[in-house]
Parts: structure tokens; sequence; C-alpha cells
């Protein structure tokens, strides 16, 4: 039971991208570099289910090496949110994440979570506008963003039918920071925009 309580609240705190206030830690390396060392193996990605929604196409903008190439990859990585948590197929998302992204790790342990626990996600149609570019950091290599993202109403219901999440329709503005990493982007941060910014 005291378990089960546990992995609710995680759900309630993580499962949304934008009920999240989800943050990464700085990275420690340059985000076009390698990371040293041997990343965290994923776990098995679950096969997608018939009935969810359907993965979002790569923009063709995501080739470019540049501001919008970079701005394209954020929208793509946050607009697969829903189709990770109802599907539980993480492979792509996990590829595009950097071992820095903590916000990544917790969204892909959630996705495998409701699958394992046979719940059924709906809902959580997640899009985001770039309202703001800055330059590129010389030194990470990283693009930072400002955005909004909005995220449409989301329930995860158990397997015996009891609600385990009732989220409402949420629009927050958030800060990204993407890179590359062996010639592919990478997300690095999703967070709240610091305070002097806005």
């Amino acid at each position: 039971m005291g378990n089960a309580v546990i992995r609710m609240a995680g759900l309630v705190v993580a499962a949304g991208l934008v009920l999240s206030g989800c943050t990464g830690s700085t990275p420690d390396a340059d985000a076009n570099a390698s990371p040293t060392g041997q990343p965290p193996s994923a776990s098995p990605s679950a096969s997608p289910s018939p009935s969810g929604p359907a993965k979002p196409e790569r923009p063709d903008a995501m080739k470019r090496k540049d501001a919008k190439g970079a701005a394209a990859a954020a929208e793509y990585f946050i607009e697969l949110y829903p189709y990770v948590m109802a599907t539980g197929d993480t492979e792509e998302f996990e590829a595009m994440s950097h071992r820095a992204c903590g916000f990544c790790d917790e969204l892909a342990s959630q996705a495998s979570a409701i699958q394992d626990a046979k719940e059924t996600f709906i809902g959580g149609k997640t899009t985001v506008e770039i309202t703001n570019e800055y330059q590129r950091d010389e030194v990470t290599g990283i693009y930072p963003f400002d955005s909004k993202i909005t995220q449409e109403a989301q329930t995860i219901t158990g397997a015996d039918g009891r609600v385990v999440l009732d989220a409402k329709r949420e629009v927050l503005d958030r800060r990204i920071e993407i890179g590359r990493r062996n010639g592919e982007w990478v997300m690095v941060t999703v967070a709240p925009i610091p305070e002097n910014n806005q």
C-alpha cells in the first residue's frame, strides 16, 4: 500500500510535462561532445499500442544545424510526450535525451511505470510556441529558448478503472536548452524561466 501511494504521488508531480516544473541539471560537458562514461542503459521500449496516439513526424527542419534546427528539434521532442506516455515507446525520446536532463529520465521512468502497472494514459496533447531565442552558448554549444507550452487535459486510469491522475489543461512558460551530440539534437533542460528573464 505504501509503495502504491508513493507512486501515485510521483505521477501527479511528474507525469505532466508542464505540471512537473521540470528541470535538468547543468551538463558537465559540451553538449556537442559525447558524454563521458557509459550512458545509463535504457529500459526496453514497449511496443506502441494500436489504440494510442500517432507518433509525431520529425520535421525536416531538424536536419539543420542552426537555431532553426534546434527549435524544430525542441518542439518535436516535447510533442512526443503524449505518444511516449500512452504507448511506453521511449526509444527515440531517450535517444534525444542528454544525460544531464533529469526531466527526460523522469518522464521515461513514468512512461515505463504506466505500462508496467497496465494503466491507461489518455490526452495530454502538447504543443510548443518559441517566444524568445538566445545566442548559442559558445562554450557548451547549447541553444537556449523561451517557450510557451500548452498541454491539454490528461488522465491516467488504473487497470481496475480507478483514476490515478486527472489533470486539467495547462499553459506555462518554460526555458528549453538543446544541443548536439554525435551529430544529433539532444534535450538538455526544460525548466521554469528564471525570474530575472520574465
